[in-house]
């Protein structure tokens, strides 16, 4: 599901055909049938579990259950899900998720708290070391993060969301940071330097960060840690982005539904073919 491979977020409408018999659905093409014992997933007038050999989820919140409702009949009828773990593991949507499994796996990444309690929030915020950040735990694409210089700016910034929707998290003072694409548990062999937009923080090519095209070999070990930070959360394609803190590099995300676009541009690397071709080989197997 999704509007498109560059990015799952887009306007409804007809269904896209690509090469391959490729199809691209938005969740609202999408509708759910039960006749009896006969059950259906409907779109454009077809019963996609019969039409299709496999289903790439690009799309979740705020639809989880739906998207999950569909990974399971896709699996059921025999057909490849990818990721597989959608549909044989508990499924969390969430940042703090990610982190305290990658942490379990040895994965470097920022501390990172997600707190329920206004009380535990006041106790923390005296003992932070700011600029801190502020992140939504279901948040994507650089929505719901917010770089806070001091207590009173924390609490005005906690005001507007339920208590534990933000999780804070140590700011990592850099000029730029890093992204690797990771497919089938491989490390593409480009990756990119980000950058903020001026007058931002956030590198996200969405909000205007710059992205340039970098050979992998000049960043050792940042191939081994993509590719285990993609094994821990068993995302079989994801963007892994990594910040330096001092002569580490730490696991900033590993992003279910990687937007590839500003990558593409800056590395000329045809990302959506590598994915197909994955597609491909698993509905092979």
């Amino acid at each position: 599901m999704g509007r498109s491979l560059h990015n799952p977020a887009g306007a409804a409408g007809s269904p896209r055909i690509g090469a391959g018999g490729l199809a691209v659905y938005n969740i609202h093409d999408i509708s759910f049938i039960i006749e009896g014992q006969q059950t259906a997933v409907m779109g454009d007038g077809r019963n996609l579990l019969e039409t299709y050999d496999g289903l790439v989820v690009r799309t979740f919140y705020p639809y989880i259950s739906e998207a999950l409702t569909i990974a399971r009949l896709f699996r059921d009828a025999g057909k490849v899900v990818m990721d597989l773990s959608l549909t044989d593991e508990g499924y969390a949507v969430s940042k703090m998720h990610d982190h305290l499994v990658m942490a379990q796996h040895g994965i470097p990444n920022p501390r990172t708290w997600q707190l329920f309690n206004p009380r535990q929030v006041e106790a923390q915020a005296e003992q932070l070391t700011y600029p801190c950040l502020l992140k939504g735990v279901h948040g994507a694409r650089g929505e719901h993060i917010y770089l806070i210089h001091n207590a009173e700016q924390l609490q005005r910034r906690l005001w507007h969301y339920p208590c534990g929707e933000l999780m804070l998290q140590e700011y990592l003072p850099t000029e730029e940071d890093y992204r690797l694409l990771v497919i089938d548990y491989q490390s593409l062999p480009v990756m990119v330097s980000r950058r903020p937009a001026r007058g931002d923080f956030r590198t996200n090519y969405s909000l205007g960060g710059r992205f340039v095209g970098r050979d992998l070999g000049e960043f050792p070990g940042f191939k081994e840690l993509a590719e285990a930070a993609a094994r821990a959360l068993r995302r079989e394609f994801t963007a892994v982005d990594i910040r330096m803190k001092g002569d580490q590099p730490m696991v900033l995300e590993v992003n279910r539904l990687p937007d590839f676009e500003g990558f593409e541009r800056a590395t000329k690397f045809d990302v959506a073919s590598e994915v197909v071709k994955y597609i491909q080989k698993r509905v092979r197997m």
